[in-house]
């Protein structure tokens, strides 16, 4: 389910989860699901066989599934947006200004969410959850060259060999997401280059906010965009053998409870507290975990360097 359907529904409720979409794609595409408490013991794929040939008057080999299950623990993102009462006092509509500051918040609340469902690592700060950089399987990771591939433009001979390597690869990465990715998520930047080397293969078109989308046969390409400090979320900063210069895309396939999914508990969660102390207060806040429940869900090429 979308974020939306396991939301309340009153219009203010609504209005924030608007904001958050316009800055976080991923909510766009992410597939959520309603956990009790604080944690769940969430079942991974089966292992299960699929299945053998046998002769007549034999018996099938053993095939014993073996459960597998996540932890998942929620985490709490979110913060209280506060309007100082002495607005009113000198003359504003304080309900107006209220109103924006909100939506000012859910837009930065949204970048902040896509941000760390890319970035967030539990090990380094244990109040966040992990994000699919650290998710992704060592098994899922395609290492495009051995210290970088840089993706060059122009039609020499060299530019067109990694160009055609690139797309290679690319398409490598998507069928190694089971059933095929369903969405591409990498930086503006390279998305940019995508579009120079692989025009023919590139097609737009408007999402529900008036923004265009790029598709790459067929597979929605999207722009992980910037954080709300002004970095990019997903940088060219990585490092590749010998080259610390190279930046990753990601191939993902959502599910309700299935493939990579969203724990949630009541959805956004957003309260009108009204005057505590001299400030009008909005508390929002979203109980919220991804996990990987498919390990072929998820997969990221590392190494790309674009010059």
């Amino acid at each position: 389910m979308k974020l939306s359907q396991l939301s309340p529904a009153d219009e203010l409720t609504s209005l924030v989860l608007r904001s958050m979409a316009e800055r976080a794609n991923v909510l766009q595409f992410a597939e959520f699901y309603r956990i009790s408490g604080n944690a769940e013991f969430t079942r991974k794929a089966a292992t299960a066989s699929g299945g053998h040939f046998r002769m007549i008057n034999d018996n099938y080999p053993d095939n014993v599934a073996s459960p597998d299950f996540i932890n998942t623990s929620l985490k709490i993102l979110g913060d209280l947006v506060q309007v100082d009462q002495a607005h009113e006092r000198r003359g504003y509509d304080v309900s107006s200004v209220r109103a924006s500051e909100l939506l000012n918040f859910a837009r930065n609340l949204g970048k902040q969410f896509q941000m760390f469902f890319f970035n967030g690592n539990s090990s380094v700060n244990a109040d966040e959850f992990d994000g699919i950089k650290k998710l992704t399987p060592v098994t899922q990771r395609i290492v495009a060259a051995t210290n970088g591939l840089s993706l060059d433009t122009g039609n020499s001979d060299t530019a067109k060999t990694k160009q055609q390597k690139f797309l290679e690869l690319l398409d490598q990465l998507i069928e190694s997401v089971e059933s095929g990715a369903q969405t591409l998520f990498m930086d503006g930047k390279t998305l940019s280059r995508l579009s120079t080397i692989a025009r023919d293969c590139i097609t737009t078109e408007q999402n529900e906010f008036g923004n265009p989308v790029k598709y790459y046969n067929g597979i929605p390409v999207l722009s992980a965009g910037y954080s709300i400090t002004g970095e990019r979320i997903l940088p060219h900063n990585e490092s590749c053998g010998s080259s610390a210069n190279c930046t990753s895309i990601y191939a993902l396939r959502f599910g309700e409870r299935a493939d990579l999914s969203i724990a949630t508990s009541i959805g956004i969660d957003v309260q009108d507290i009204g005057l505590v102390g001299s400030f009008y207060t909005h508390k929002v806040e979203l109980d919220a975990s991804p996990v990987l429940l498919n390990d072929k869900a998820l997969a990221r090429l590392e190494g790309v360097i674009i010059s």
